[in-house]
């Protein structure tokens, strides 16, 4: 092969890798993996204020909290499969009428971007790896500072708090796509 060949048939590589960064980023245990001493993931969120929402944001919140104990699965987007965190994205939207992109890079870099202030239930944050900059796991956010993901491989979902200390590191952005 020429030297040229090479390099391109590496930079095919690690683009394919990258298209499926929010999935395997982090190796076998799932794309994040907050130390146990930091991780303050609770299985109980407080029950978001739907009040004030739309009925999309509403369908999409209400369905996220209903997926809190689905097992995490690698490219799963039903709740009979499990999830990863942008097939649970995948998921309740749709589930909205709403169709939107199954990776979490796809999802950051085509929604519309939210600042962190004005977040609402029903819009997606986003989180970079230890070794990324780019966006690698998304969450629903549900308000107060609560968002619920699929935070990988032998875990469920759950929900978290956006100032955990390894949330709050990580966090790459918002976006919506309502």
């Amino acid at each position: 092969m020429k030297p040229n060949s090479r390099y391109y048939l590496l930079l095919i590589l690690a683009l394919t890798c990258l298209a499926c960064a929010d999935h395997k980023a982090a190796g076998p245990s799932g794309p994040l993996q907050p130390h146990p001493a930091t991780d303050l993931t609770e299985s109980k969120i407080p029950p978001p204020d739907l009040s004030f929402l739309s009925d999309t944001r509403k369908i999409i919140v209400t369905t996220a909290v209903e997926s809190i104990g689905t097992p995490y699965h690698w490219g799963g987007h039903t709740p009979d499969s499990g999830f990863d965190c942008s097939g649970l994205v995948f998921y309740t939207h749709l589930t909205a009428g709403i169709q939107v992109p199954r990776t979490a890079a796809s999802l950051f870099s085509q929604g519309r971007k939210v600042l962190k202030h004005q977040l609402v239930p029903g819009d997606l944050v986003f989180f970079a790896g230890p070794k990324k900059k780019s966006a690698i796991h998304v969450g629903i956010y549900t308000g107060a500072s609560w968002f619920i993901h699929a935070p990988g491989q032998g875990r469920q979902v759950t929900g978290s708090r956006l100032n955990n200390p390894y949330f709050k590191k990580y966090y790459a952005g918002a976006r919506s796509w309502l």
